[in-house]
């Protein structure tokens, strides 16, 4: 499974055994934890760049106007450019690494970028929606209490029913080279311990403070500014999903 950490050997890839009660789950925690910690680096960086990111959108003019075209395609094109925006940061951007790195190229790279841009496209529909429904739920405000509100929503809720399992399924996926032989035969159980848990503590540890900025932006900005981390994330997924396999 080595050669599916995205991030290189630094990680300590773990493979997690059958337990049974607290100890399980704290092997999935530290499973998450390890992926948390192979990539601390850049996620800080992206941290910082979102930060930095909305405090010159609010501070600078001219930023601000830089950032307007997008605001303009995604009022006019909706879906579609919701799509392409997370097909070119979800598949093409994190395609660069895996087919031109070496010690990370999976089997298929190409299919695994493709596979990645398409389901990433899907996301960015969908979470379309769902920053506007938060919008229409909460307000457009960006007090803190209206930041609080829909970033416990989007981590605590929709990441838990929806994003997080439904990811964790889908990636470890891609990374069995799409087999569905070896997803049946190597899929982990429990699967809340195995593979929900470690993918819910990365998601946490990366995007509660991501997501906070990202809904300090305008609504209609929203899915776009997120592109970047959704490009981390990708190469996270397929980190976390790598580590995460049956005995």
């Amino acid at each position: 499974s080595s050669r599916n950490d995205v991030f290189g050997e630094r990680g300590v890839s773990m493979s997690l055994t059958h337990r049974d009660g607290p100890s399980e789950v704290l092997v999935a925690a530290r499973v998450g934890w390890a992926s948390v910690k192979a990539c601390w680096l850049p996620m800080v960086v992206l941290w910082f760049l979102s930060v930095a990111t909305v405090v010159s959108y609010y501070g600078c003019p001219g930023f601000a106007a830089m950032l307007e075209p997008l605001r303009r395609w995604q009022v006019e094109s909706g879906c579609l450019a919701s799509f392409l925006s997370r097909f070119f940061f979800c598949g093409v951007l994190p395609g660069v690494f895996l087919v031109t790195v070496k010690s990370i190229r999976p089997k298929y790279a190409y299919w695994s970028a493709l596979a990645q841009g398409l389901w990433g496209g899907f996301g960015g529909i969908v979470y379309d929606f769902i920053y506007r429904g938060q919008s229409w739920l909460f307000g457009d405000g960006t007090d803190g209490q209206t930041l609080l509100v829909k970033m416990l929503v989007d981590q605590f809720v929709i990441t838990v029913v929806y994003a997080a399992p439904v990811n964790a399924c889908v990636y470890f996926w891609f990374s069995r080279d799409f087999s569905f032989r070896r997803f049946k035969a190597e899929f982990p159980r429990p699967f809340l311990t195995r593979a929900l848990l470690p993918n819910l503590v990365t998601n946490w540890c990366v995007w509660i403070p991501v997501v906070t900025v990202i809904y300090a932006f305008p609504q209609q900005l929203q899915l776009q500014v997120s592109g970047f981390a959704c490009a981390f994330w990708t190469l996270t997924c397929l980190q976390i999903s790598s580590r995460s396999h049956a005995k």
